[in-house]
């Protein structure tokens, strides 16, 4: 990959941990913002659109390094590249959430044990989204990476089915996707089975959930992904020097929604905000010479945006466990919160590269005949490094 295609993914390192660290706020952060102005916690309170921006952010940048259909073999090595990418931060996290999630089974007998199975045995396949009660009961960040692993999956199909397309015909899967995304939010706003009211409940009601977490109500946001990674590099789609100033609109606007509070919560949740977020991928990739893409690309930024998956993956259970080596402070102070989110950007940066990296290395060894080579033009590393 020459120096510009580089650049282009590498502004878009500093983006995902920037995303990362407004979902470790909307986790962890609400000490942070006590007194905060209105507007303040409501974009806090709304990080979990930030999701939605990781599964463009995958679409785009697979799909920008693996521009044309694969066969066989380079599938069975895409793959094991995918998975040494995503498992090792998320076994770390399973294990440290285990002493949260085997109490809730102790003492119940045989069932309990069998229920315990299979809650466990769900998250170690990365397949609890699709079972949306068993999504968040073992470290509940671990919905999103079994969502992900399905996109993995199914990206090569994906991919031979869009990379022929001309680039209307991109275009067009590109708002198709937005549209999937939307269709199932709208029918939940216009049906409500749940009952009028039941996104505000504190325990998500069952189709809500699945609305929610499940795979398939998530896809369109990464096909969209994938579509606009085909325009960008096979297609040369670009904003060209309005990309910067757009993506930062784009961003601010974003930002400005959620600060507003009068969007619904579904359509939040499962991809209203999808073209903001795609014209902040299309501009930092159209600009990598900037000085925002520059700064986002930066040494810095690709270590903590290498870092952005490890991060996510470990922020629940190393929450669990500082809220009881604290002593079960209740409610956390201001100073917690913030010594909490720096120690764990900390983790999951000592996690990505002591950690991550050799178990990806000997993953990819034991998982294909011989290191996968790079998608595209040999350059999964930048994948890497702007994945989460």
């Amino acid at each position: 990959m020459n120096a510009g295609r580089s650049a282009r993914v590498d502004a878009l390192s500093g983006l995902r941990f920037a995303a990362a660290l407004a979902i470790l706020a909307f986790h962890a952060g609400a000490p942070l913002f006590r007194g905060a102005p209105l507007w303040a916690e409501r974009v806090r309170a709304g990080g979990f659109v930030w999701v939605g921006l990781f599964y463009l952010l995958s679409g785009f940048v697979l799909a920008y390094s693996n521009p044309t259909p694969m066969d066989a073999e380079a599938r069975r090595r895409f793959l094991a590249a995918r998975l040494a990418r995503l498992y090792p931060a998320y076994l770390l996290a399973f294990l440290l959430f285990a002493p949260f999630a085997l109490p809730r089974w102790a003492g119940g007998g045989t069932a309990a044990v069998v229920k315990a199975g299979i809650v466990a045995l769900s998250s170690l396949l990365l397949v609890q989204a699709w079972v949306p009660p068993l999504s968040r009961i073992w470290n509940p960040p671990g919905w999103s990476t079994s969502v992900v692993a399905s996109f993995y999956l199914a990206f090569p199909s994906i991919l031979s089915r869009l990379a022929p397309r001309t680039r209307a015909g991109l275009w067009r899967a590109t708002l198709l996707a937005w549209a999937a995304a939307l269709s199932l939010p709208l029918a939940y706003l216009a049906l409500h089975p749940d009952g009028v009211g039941a996104e505000l409940l504190t325990r998500e009601p069952r189709w809500l959930e699945a609305l929610k977490f499940h795979p398939l109500s998530r896809a369109g946001e990464f096909v969209a992904g994938v579509a606009l990674g085909i325009l960008v590099r096979s297609r040369g789609t670009s904003l060209r020097r309005a990309g910067a100033p757009a993506a930062m609109l784009a961003l601010a606007a974003a930002l400005a929604v959620l600060a507003w509070g009068g969007a619904p919560y579904v359509l939040l949740h499962n991809g209203l905000l999808l073209p903001l977020f795609a014209v902040a991928v299309v501009g930092l990739a159209s600009a990598p010479e900037c000085l925002a893409a520059r700064l986002l690309g930066s040494s810095p930024a690709r270590i903590l945006g290498e870092a952005s998956f490890a991060l996510y993956a470990l922020e629940d259970p190393l929450w669990r466990w500082a809220r009881l080596l604290h002593g079960e402070q209740t409610p956390p102070s201001p100073a917690f919160a913030a010594a909490f989110c720096v120690a764990a950007v900390s983790a999951a940066v000592a996690v990505s590269r002591g950690m991550e990296r050799p178990a990806r290395r000997w993953l990819r060894r034991l998982l294909a005949t011989r290191a996968p080579a790079e998608p595209g033009l040999g350059a999964l590393r930048q994948v890497a490094r702007s994945e989460a």
